[in-house]
């Protein structure tokens, strides 16, 4: 090595050459700096959505001194070393993962501050789907209290109303905001189960299925076609949740009248593949005792009364980082003793009714950053059968079955572009039917077929935006629905207002219009000698607007709702004169009904929370004559409609146990269409529920418990159709997780 003499003197100096050397040295310090710095962080391109799958913004990402928030998008750019990582917004519950314990590109998912049961999660890619309402409302069903079905949980809600018998096993239709049942709109995983004008029975979809529950409350047809009147209940089905995990479950209940349950359950998810597969059965005699209001001393049995029921579910999926294909069966069959009403009994001793349902559907869903696009195929099948042939009084012994298949493509496509959102929608579908009725006395029978077939197309559009201090949301939804002789084009408009500091403030409302066609039992009904059917009825259809307001605290809410809905050529059923009584569906005219929604949650304490709700209606039919005059029933009030609702529950919950209190009020509702006879009285149940966690030998333990009625009140719900007394329930789980 040499060294270079400089004068004594004279400060040290570069060469030319020596300071050129400089900026390749300090690039390559810098280089390797760069590179060094990469092996201990990484970047995360992350996005955050709610748990209908709508981007959040303005979350607060957090790790050491830094923080990062989320755009319109939900998407948010991370460096992380291994940090703690915090997702933190008003509203949701706060989230702490470590930066190196997830993958890049990873959906998160933050769940709102539920009061009753808090539930975090962070899931692999999600595929987005359509843009969900402004004021959609989201259920859970509660790990901690315990349900007998998804109606029974729905009840929960001063929103549904029903007039079928509450003990598991029995058919269940719903009423939304004081609606008729047949104008709640029901969907599983987005596609449409009763649009062929009908009832739905919740009874078919067990809730041990059930992921969650998203509710739209008023006119809703632009969302998803005919029935939605009232309001849509879609139903999410359950998959697998943990990577790289196979569990298998077991479970039995057993209850009051003889109720008795069993249920199987396999989850496994690896990789891109994931399955769930579950088989339930139930059974119970339901005869149950009662009293009735012309003898109040005497306690009488319901009998002829038992249900069986089993369910099979499978929901099968194959993923990747922008596309899935997966299927899904829900399958079910039924058998059920129809006792009919009490005033009647021995006309119906004999009386039974089996089926059975299928549910399939196929689905691709493709995503690639602010684009996605679903294509569905789908087929469904009903099937029930009825006979009443050697009843004590053999009156009118009946036996016909009727089977319905609806099948179809749906396809959506949704883009998201900063803080703008567009959804457009083609669906075409076809429904086919058929009415079997056996003419007892001459050994004959007659078969009735036909087929509807519908096209509909659909665009949806969302804009976000910030208008001084305050966030707003807009969105416009419009549809048409083409069948072979009606064609319906319905249309809503949302609007959101918002402030947010300590508290949250809100403001929104919504306008639309909505329509129901008439169902094919009411054009075509054959299965009972007293009544006919009206193959002229026309479709219905509904104007209504709605607003809301509420307060958003992180230990309380608060919210308020006004719900307005006319309804023109509402289909009703009404007593003729045609060589003896009949019954016969007509569209009699017009229906105006309104609601006043209150609903409120307090988290006193960490484990102590206390939830309410209310709900006034006021239902009237203001049906004209033909004439331009008043009908008979103009002004009256519509039949099994409650003027109001109201529930309280109050839960003490942890990890462990949990220990919950319900108290439900069912106002006074009229079952004649002249209000001439003086209406049921309203009615209160008071229910208690109890859990426990625990492991054993490996195994985790869930041991729950209910008790229904507490204080054993008799009352009605409909005419003639008593409810039962007090009643239990108990069940055991049993989860092994195999790997």
């Amino acid at each position: 090595m040499t060294h270079k003499a400089y004068p004594a003197g004279k400060p040290e100096t570069f060469t030319e050459q020596e300071f050129r050397r400089i900026p390749s040295r300090f690039l390559l310090i810098v280089i390797l700096l760069i590179l060094s710095s990469s092996l201990a962080a990484q970047y995360l391109s992350l996005r955050i959505v709610d748990s209908s799958g709508q981007p959040i913004e303005n979350v607060k990402v957090s790790h050491g001194k830094a923080s990062y928030f989320s755009d319109a998008a939900g998407l948010v750019n991370v460096r992380s070393s291994g940090d703690l990582l915090v997702f933190s917004r008003l509203g949701f519950e706060e989230l702490r993962l470590r930066g190196d314990q997830i993958p890049p590109d990873m959906v998160v998912v933050l769940e709102t501050r539920a009061i009753q049961h808090p539930l975090i999660r962070v899931t692999e890619l999600e595929y987005r789907s359509s843009t969900p309402a402004l004021d959609v409302h989201l259920i859970h069903p509660d790990t901690n209290a315990r349900a007998q079905g998804s109606a029974d949980m729905l009840l929960g809600s001063s929103s549904f109303g029903s007039s079928d018998n509450k003990l598991l096993g029995e058919r269940q239709t719903l009423s939304l905001l004081g609606s008729l049942n047949r104008h709640t709109l029901v969907m599983l995983d987005g596609i449409a189960l009763n649009s062929a004008g009908e009832a739905f029975d919740f009874s078919k979809i067990p809730l041990s299925q059930i992921e969650r529950i998203e509710i739209i409350k008023g006119n809703s047809s632009a969302y998803g076609g005919s029935a939605a009147i009232g309001g849509i209940v879609n139903i999410i089905t359950k998959a697998p949740k943990r990577l790289d995990q196979a569990e298998f479950g077991i479970s039995g209940g057993y209850g009051s009248y003889d109720m008795f349950g069993q249920e199987y359950q396999l989850s496994i998810m690896q990789k891109g593949l994931s399955l769930f597969a579950q088989y339930r059965h139930y059974s119970a005699t339901n005869d149950f005792g009662y009293t009735a209001w012309w003898d109040p001393d005497t306690e009488y049995k319901r009998k002829h009364n038992a249900k069986t029921t089993d369910n099979v579910y499978l929901k099968s999926a194959y993923r990747t980082l922008q596309q899935s294909l997966e299927y899904s069966l829900s399958q079910g069959s039924f058998v059920r003793q129809l006792p009919g009403p009490i005033n009647f009994p021995d006309l119906y001793d004999d009386s039974r009714m089996n089926g059975s349902n299928e549910y399939h559907s196929l689905k691709h869903n493709w995503q690639h950053k602010a684009i996605a696009n679903e294509i569905a195929a789908f087929y469904h099948s009903d099937f029930s059968a009825y006979r009443n042939l050697e009843p004590s009084n053999p009156v009118n012994p009946n036996k016909y079955s009727q089977s319905q298949q609806n099948f179809g493509l749906r396809n959506s496509f949704s883009l998201i572009s900063g803080e703008s959102s567009m959804d457009a929608l083609a669906e075409i579908k076809r429904l086919s039917y058929k009415f079997i009725q056996y003419n007892l006395y001459q050994d004959t029978s007659s078969i009735l077929r036909g087929e509807q077939d519908n096209l509909a197309v659909a665009l949806r559009g969302g804009q976000k935006y910030a208008f001084s201090i305050l966030d707003g949301r807009s969105q416009l939804s419009l549809r048409g629905d083409f069948g072979n002789t009606d064609t319906n084009y319905t249309w809503r408009a949302e609007q959101e207002i918002s402030y947010q500091r300590s508290l949250k403030y809100s403001l929104g409302g919504t306008l639309g219009t909505a329509f129901s066609i008439p169902s094919l039992y009411d054009m075509y009904w054959i299965g009972d000698s007293e009544t006919l059917g009206n193959p002229n009825l026309e479709s219905e259809h509904s104007r209504a607007y709605s607003l809301r307001a509420g307060l958003e605290h992180e230990r309380w809410q608060f919210k308020a709702a006004f719900y307005n809905n006319e309804i023109d050529n509402l289909i009703q059923w009404r007593q003729i004169f045609l060589f003896g009584s009949r019954w016969q569906p007509f569209n009699v005219g017009t229906a105006k009904i309104r609601n006043l929604e209150l609903e409120g949650n307090w988290q006193v304490l960490k484990p102590l929370s206390l939830f309410g709700g209310i709900t006034f209606t006021e239902a009237k039919d203001f049906s004209l004559k033909s004439d331009g005059s008043y009908s008979a029933t103009w002004g009256k009030y519509l039949t099994y409609t409650p003027d109001l609702k109201a529930s309280l529950s109050l839960k003490l919950a942890d990890e462990q146990r949990a220990w919950s209190v319900s108290w439900n009020y069912t106002g006074r509702q009229y079952s004649t269409i002249d209000n001439a006879i003086d209406p049921l009285p309203g009615f209160d149940s008071l229910d208690l529920s109890l859990m426990h966690k625990f492991k054993v030998l490996g195994l985790d333990v869930v041991a729950d418990g209910g008790l229904k009625n507490i204080m054993n009140k008799w009352y009605e719900v409909y005419a003639y159709t008593p409810q039962p007394g007090f009643n239990w329930s108990c069940g055991l789980s049993l989860s092994y997780m195999l790997f």
